[in-house]
């Protein structure tokens, strides 16, 4: 039992070093984090946070992880409702993945960085893998909708996808240039309604969606 709660006090303070990470960034950027910053941060001497990680590296891998993580987990909790349309489970997973940066700050700073572009190696590929793989997800939602005839069946799904990521992409680093000055996802969402008009087909009949925008 013991040994049991010292890993779950483990894995606990990593994930607070890891929340730290992440809120450190969000106001110095990478270029600006230490591991005296980190551990002023999560509120642990720097001898205690060497305990859990083996150096500033290794716990911005970690953070790179956490970052395709929740949004893989988004996606899994979209795919869990199988009950919704198809144009239902997009919307849905746009606002999620809005919120989900919303409450991280550091995210679109560290994505957006030198770091993860011309730097690691390993953390591109991290990241790039977890993108990937959301991008196919968004991508079958979109085929979903073609089949059912909520979506136009002539637009490109792969396109869709990628246009999908790309508008959250940019609302995010215009909320960042802007220092997280307005709310993401009120921000994003005016993209979405637009984009939900481009995108449904015009035969087909939403009332049958019940949901409310």
């Amino acid at each position: 039992m013991q040994k049991g709660n010292q890993k779950f006090k483990t894995e606990v303070r990593r994930e607070q070093i890891t929340q730290a990470t992440f809120d450190v960034i969000a106001h110095q950027g990478v270029k600006g984090l230490t591991v005296a910053a980190i551990a002023k941060k999560a509120g642990v001497s720097e001898a205690n946070l060497y305990r859990h990680f083996k150096n500033k590296n290794d716990i911005l891998k970690q953070a790179v992880e956490n970052v395709g993580t929740g949004l893989l987990e988004n996606l899994r909790r979209i795919q869990d409702a199988a009950a919704d349309e198809p144009l239902v489970k997009l919307r849905n997973l746009f606002r999620l993945h809005l919120g989900y940066i919303e409450e991280n700050e550091g995210i679109p700073r560290l994505v957006f960085s030198e770091e993860i572009h011309l730097g690691n190696h390993e953390f591109r590929e991290i990241l790039l893998n977890a993108i990937n793989y959301y991008a196919m997800g968004v991508e079958s939602f979109i085929r979903e909708g073609q089949t059912n005839g909520s979506i136009d069946r002539d637009a490109d799904a792969s396109a869709l996808a990628l246009i999908f990521i790309g508008m959250i992409q940019m609302s995010t680093l215009k909320w960042s240039l802007n220092d997280f000055s307005f709310p993401l996802v009120d921000e994003g969402m005016r993209l979405w309604d637009n984009f939900e008009r481009c995108i449904g087909s015009p035969n087909y009949n939403k009332d049958i969606m019940n949901y409310n925008k």
